[in-house]
């Protein structure tokens, strides 16, 4: 029997076995597909993203960190997203927690934002506490939540040191802010690490990029 054929998206370039690392884990008898956005494109060739309404982070194939806009790079997505259709694969993922409410496809196609959305929904839980990647996504990141109807707070955070400052800003946060959940805004994090500060906090805490990998597990 062949094995089931899964399309991954990055927004940068390939490979990212980073990102793709947790799905090969959880799903070992998959033939993963990956792709990325940035794949044709060299780095001189990228805009600034000096106004961008939502910037964004991401990688190229020789490890250098480079900042896009979401308007950027979501027909360039599209474009990804179509050809892994066309190979024939029988799902994809998009490994980035934008929005990209345009990006669509014809398959069972999961965007880590709207598998969190729709969990919070599910669970009633509406006043959110949210950890950004980087400062300049703090503002979009507030937007589109309070959109959705959430009442949140958005702050920076490493979370690879959890140590007392981390977890005395995390305290202030929900007791200011009432919190109910506290949720990691990004796809990247280390399961590990992840599942650190779980054990360690009383509220929920949800990873986009963990839930998105774990809808894809449950879909096939």
């Amino acid at each position: 029997m062949s094995k089931k054929r899964i399309g991954a998206l990055v927004i940068g370039q390939t490979p990212r076995p980073d990102l793709t690392n947790p799905i090969t884990t959880l799903l070992p008898d998959v033939d993963l597909i990956t792709v990325g956005a940035l794949d044709d494109r060299s780095s001189n060739s990228l805009p600034s993203i000096e106004g961008a309404t939502y910037p964004l982070t991401t990688k190229l194939n020789n490890g250098r960190s480079v900042f896009i806009s979401e308007a950027f790079i979501q027909p360039l997505l599209q474009e990804k997203l179509n050809f892994l259709e066309a190979e024939g694969v029988a799902a994809s993922i998009l490994l980035c927690a934008g929005t990209f409410g345009e990006l669509q496809g014809k398959r069972p196609f999961i965007k880590p934002f709207n598998i969190g959305l729709n969990l919070l929904q599910s669970l009633n839980l509406n006043r959110i506490g949210l950890i950004a990647p980087f400062p300049a996504q703090i503002p979009p990141i507030e937007a589109r939540w309070q959109a959705a109807g959430f009442k949140t707070t958005v702050w920076c955070a490493d979370i690879y040191n959890q140590d007392d400052a981390f977890f005395n800003q995390l305290q202030t946060e929900t007791k200011t802010h009432r919190l109910q959940a506290i949720l990691l805004d990004y796809v990247g994090h280390e399961p590990e690490t992840v599942k650190k500060l779980q054990n360690r906090v009383d509220l929920p805490v949800f990873d986009l990029g963990g839930l998105a990998i774990s809808t894809l597990a449950t879909l096939l």
